[in-house]
């Protein structure tokens, strides 16, 4: 989306040092950074191709998604921007940062999921309350 780009260009200016007066030297809280960028663009672009490869198939039209990385987590996707954002929060050097990635955490708990999931038990029934009842929300084997 487009305010994503704003965001992360927005913590690349921060963590590029525009705002201090010297430069802060790579270190390991970057290979965390890195790491976490990553996984979470992994987490959430694989998802949503793996749901978009298997949407073309006619066979499936109308069918509740519940394969690929979603049978871990039932919003893998929000997930993954969670910890994507806190890779590049963590890039800033400046742990004030990490309140875009909590607080993206707390609206997806809070508000998001609670509607979408809302929505696609209204829309699919019992296939998504079977999926539901045996898939994390959030966090992959915990949440």
């Amino acid at each position: 989306m487009l305010y994503d780009v704003f965001f992360e260009i927005g913590l690349l200016v921060l963590g590029g040092g525009a705002f201090r007066d010297s430069v802060i030297p790579l270190g390991g809280l970057d290979v965390v950074a890195v790491v976490l960028l990553v996984v979470g663009s992994f987490f959430n672009t694989f998802s949503e191709l793996q749901r978009k490869w298997w949407k073309k198939d006619a066979s499936n039209k109308g069918k509740c998604y519940t394969e690929g990385l979603f049978k871990y987590s039932m919003h893998i996707n929000y997930f993954g921007d969670s910890v994507l954002f806190t890779g590049w929060a963590l890039f800033t050097v400046n742990f004030w940062t990490l309140l875009l990635p909590l607080s993206m955490a707390y609206s997806f708990v809070a508000f998001h999921i609670p509607a979408l999931d809302s929505y696609l038990e209204d829309r699919y029934g019992e296939p998504f309350k079977r999926y539901a009842a045996k898939t994390k929300k959030f966090i992959p084997f915990i949440y």
